[in-house]
């Protein structure tokens, strides 16, 4: 299991092994931290399901709330009494249908996943509403899982295995891209295999023969109901349903424990944002409460001065009273010295000595300052709600700062890279001596080589194969352009050439010397004239969920990015236009979390030199997805 969430082969385990829970009713529904809980009658554990994250049981019910609004309240008021009719994974992905008679719950465990509650197939409610490129969550649309893995990899052919795998640059990538193993149990099943991780995907036949035989015995093994914890610095790290055979692990009877054991040392990470959240709740409780009095008590004094100032004779009399005047029938003298009197059912006090005019000036008086307490209880519940809200951020954006730390890089991140409009990967060196590796390394004779026309930039290599379209090398033009002395000369822009693989040498002229970093073009050479110095920095998912910063083409990195901005060189400083960076990004996110989790040191990284950074729009999020 991955450490913030559960695979594909954890579910598909986990529906297997608790298929004992079809026949039982649900007792009640809680919430529990952003996840639900339904208690089943007759089992001490309740089954919890938190979108994107996890599904299993939990003996953990200490902590639970009453369900009291969104989904979670919905499946109270629908679903009590019923019973579980069946458990199902959809395909072999991170999808859990429960069908409770016409009722289904869907909890997708994918990243962004939603927990959908349907009759007929219509969704009755969600944890959260969208109308999104292939599919719509909403009350009343029609529900449609996100698209799905269906093929089940453990049951794979070896020629299947082989075929798939190879879209991965290594074989643990091409495992988890191409067959949907979570990252654990691809690195787990190359271990056993003897093979490196880091190997190419061509595979002789009897390393293949001994990868497929090990998924096989890991699948099998997985089956048989146990939990394990990979623990790191003496705390749980991941589950799995296998026995990691790296590092230490601890075997637990279950897998369910496993999982409750691993979220509830999440959880206890969050103890500290856990007791300020119960702060602010007091705090808003509080000041929700003092509104509410406030308003009354005013309202109650200005009904009774317009009472009062309709019966100005009644209310001579008893101030005639108060001021030693007038006789002082039916009314109550207290110690101080005033009056109580009555008019109908409320009675009212006259202060001695008070007359008719200033006792109405006073109620009036003390009705505008009660509101003026109000109105400050009111904005002590909005800056209650505003801390509530940025403590969820924080919290949101700490869990997947976390995630995103613990992500595998790709291997082209040590430079600077890009995607082209068709999928191919552009990488330029970061320095001279990455210039000088990426020629001698990584460029072939029918990929493209870039580099702009000025002194001093990136050598930047399309690795294409010569399968490119114009607009791949105009993509790559961009980091070329962008990524050279140009913009620290603060210019509009610049021309940039581009040749073949096969017009470049390292090998000097016989009495000449190539200094590193430096390179011959023979032939002919393509220019892209007047490339702007316009580069675009997004945040994109990976396949994992986890957030990644993406530069390049704004055609690009639009398509790529959840949101993303626009630069020029300009006079911000790289620390700060990478702070304004993620300030813009976070404006143009709904999920503001995910521009919070990025790193600025991550932006900082994409950044050519001093910029003008622009307002951020909204990306299409296709995602990274590296062919």
């Amino acid at each position: 299991m991955a450490r913030e969430s559960m695979s594909s082969l954890d579910l598909h385990v986990w529906t297997r092994l608790r298929q004992d829970l079809v026949g039982l009713r649900v007792d009640n529904v809680y919430v529990a931290r952003g996840a639900v809980a339904i208690k089943l009658r007759g089992r001490a554990e309740a089954l919890v399901l938190e979108p994107g994250v996890r599904a299993h049981l939990s003996s953990r019910t200490s902590a639970l709330e009453p369900a009291s609004r969104g989904v979670a309240a919905a499946m109270k008021a629908h679903l009590r009494d019923l019973k579980i009719s069946a458990l199902e994974q959809l395909g072999f992905d991170r999808v859990l249908r429960v069908e409770l008679g016409e009722y289904s719950i869907y909890a997708e465990l994918l990243p962004r996943g939603f927990l959908v509650l349907a009759k007929g197939g219509k969704v009755i409610a969600a944890n959260a509403y969208a109308s999104l490129r292939d599919r719509s969550v909403k009350p009343g649309a029609e529900y449609k899982p996100p698209p799905l893995q269906l093929i089940n990899p453990f049951h794979a052919s070896a020629e299947e295995v082989a075929k798939r795998i190879s879209s991965g640059k290594d074989i643990v990538r091409g495992l988890v891209r191409g067959l949907g193993l979570g990252g654990e149990a691809a690195e787990e099943v190359v271990h056993r295999a003897g093979l490196k991780p880091e190997s190419p995907p061509s595979l002789s036949a009897e390393e293949l023969e001994r990868l497929v035989r090990e998924m096989r015995g890991l699948y099998e093994e997985s089956l048989l109901g146990k939990g394990y914890l990979l623990m790191k610095e003496g705390r749980p790290a991941e589950a799995t349903p296998f026995r990691p055979t790296r590092g230490q692990a601890r075997e637990l009877a279950s897998f369910d424990e496993a999982l409750d054991e691993l979220f509830a040392r999440r959880e206890e990470k969050d103890a500290a944002l856990e007791a300020e959240r119960r702060k602010l709740e007091e705090s808003l409780r509080r000041a929700q409460e003092l509104e509410l009095s406030y308003q009354e008590r005013a309202r109650r004094l200005r009904e009774l001065a317009e009472k009062l100032a309709t019966n100005y004779e009644l209310l001579e009399r008893v101030t005639a009273c108060a001021q030693g005047v007038g006789p002082c029938e039916g009314v109550r003298r207290l110690p101080d010295g005033s009056i109580e009197a009555s008019l109908g059912e409320v009675t009212f006090r006259v202060l001695r000595g008070e007359s008719a005019q200033a006792l109405l000036v006073r109620l009036y008086r003390e009705a505008g300052e009660l509101e003026s307490k109000a109105r400050r209880a009111r904005e002590a519940i909005e800056e209650a709600r505003k801390g509530m809200e940025e403590l969820e951020l924080r919290a949101k954006a700490r869990e997947l700062a976390a995630k995103a730390r613990a992500r595998r890089a790709h291997w082209f991140e040590k430079y600077r890279w890009t995607l082209t409009s068709n999928g191919f990967i552009a990488v330029g060196g970061r320095d001279a001596s990455q210039n000088d590796s990426l020629v001698r390394r990584l460029l072939g004779d029918q990929d493209v080589f870039l580099h702009a026309d000025i002194q001093g930039g990136s050598a930047v290599v399309l690795l294409s194969k010569g399968e490119e379209r114009p607009e791949d090398v105009e993509d790559a033009a961009v980091i070329a352009a962008c990524y050279s002395k140009a913009w620290k000369a603060g210019l509009a822009s610049v021309d940039v050439y581009w040749v073949r693989g096969s017009q470049v040498s390292k090998s000097a002229p016989a009495g000449e010397y190539l200094k590193t970093g430096a390179f011959m073009v023979y032939g002919q050479r393509n220019y892209l004239r007047g490339v702007r110095l316009l580069l675009a920095v997004g945040i994109a998912l990976d396949e994992e969920g986890s957030p990644v910063v993406v530069a390049g083409a704004e055609r690009v990195v639009r398509r790529l990015s959840l949101a993303y901005t626009l630069l020029t060189p300009g006079d911000l400083r790289i620390e700060e236009a990478a702070e304004k960076v993620r300030e813009r990004l976070a404006e143009a996110l709904e999920e503001k979390h995910i521009a919070l989790a990025v790193r600025k040191e991550e932006i900082a990284d994409k950044l050519p030199g001093s910029s003008s950074v622009f307002r951020a729009r909204r990306g299409e999020g296709e995602g990274l997805r590296i062919r």
